[in-house]
């Protein structure tokens, strides 16, 4: 399974791909990034899970209740485009130590 800051890095070197069209980078390695962030989602998403991330984010301490359910509010109005760790990491309300912490607990037996 990949980690939520693979996907996070693969998002970001496709936004930036994006931006480079103008400079003439080949379709075909933007069209790249692009599957294989949306590979990395799904793989993600398909994984088995222990309790929800969340949860264990909030009894970790790691992040405020009211700004996970902010996150949780715009991944839904997202319709599940990003995954729950991107929001938070993205909007600096967890850090990358607590969010790896957090998914090797949901995701240990």
């Amino acid at each position: 399974m990949r980690s939520v800051t693979e996907v996070h890095e693969y998002e970001r070197l496709a936004a930036e791909y994006r931006a480079q069209e103008a400079w003439g980078i080949p379709m075909s390695v933007r069209e790249w990034y692009e599957r294989r962030l949306a590979e990395l989602r799904a793989e993600l998403r398909r994984a088995r899970h222990g309790r929800p991330l969340g949860e264990i984010l909030v009894a970790m301490g790691a992040v405020d209740p009211k700004r996970l359910e902010l996150a949780l509010a715009e991944q839904k109005a997202e319709g599940g485009r990003r995954l729950l760790g991107e929001i938070l990491l993205e909007k600096g309300w967890v850090d990358e130590d607590s969010l790896k912490l957090a998914l090797k607990r949901q995701l240990s037996p």
